[in-house]
């Protein structure tokens, strides 16, 4: 089940009917029929609502100076899911055949590299293991090197997780550098 945004909710289900979800602070964030309401349901607009709340706060000057950066930059909220990218983020994707739903805001980037599979999905599990020690605050920083190969290329990039704090909520900043003419001329 996913995990719900770091601030409180509240369930107001005074009408027999309908089922209401309000932040803390009481203000309206969705509404429910009371028959068809499921807790992933609520989690979902909870997430939703983080996301339009986070999102004034990753925008203009912090977007035009992440949308400057020659990496795939993302940053993620503390449950790991991606709440902004920079364009070279976006490129890379389309580049290749990404899933929108798997690499764009709104996915959760944990599950991701913790769910990828075929012949480099171990480094992508020892990335989310990076990531999460930052984002829990057990590590100040996390790198590494890896392969990123594709039908028609040998690649290589660099991951590095710095922790990026918007006031009480710990999130993270993701970057991914590719680094294969390096280390293709320290090949030869």
């Amino acid at each position: 089940m996913p995990e719900p945004p770091p601030f409180s909710y509240i369930l107001d289900e005074s009408d027999p009917d309908i089922v209401i979800l309000r932040r803390s602070d009481g203000s309206f964030v969705a509404a429910f029929s009371a028959r068809g309401v499921t807790p992933d349901g609520i989690i979902e607009a909870a997430q939703e609502d983080y996301r339009r709340l986070l999102a004034p706060r990753l925008s203009g000057v912090a977007k035009v100076k992440l949308d400057e950066l020659p990496e795939h930059v993302a940053i993620l909220d503390r449950s790991g899911t991606i709440v902004a990218v920079n364009e070279a983020w976006k490129h890379f994707a389309e580049d290749n055949g990404g899933d929108p739903n798997k690499v764009l805001v709104g996915a959760n980037y944990l599950e991701v590299c913790e769910g990828a599979t075929g012949a480099q999905s171990g480094y992508a599990e020892s990335f989310a293991e990076g990531l999460r020690a930052v984002l829990m605050d057990r590590e100040e920083r996390f790198a590494m090197e890896y392969p990123c190969h594709s039908p028609t290329e040998r690649r290589w990039f660099v991951g590095r997780v710095l922790p990026f704090s918007d006031g009480d909520s710990p999130m993270a900043f993701v970057a991914h550098e590719n680094i294969t003419a390096r280390k293709v001329l320290t090949k030869h």
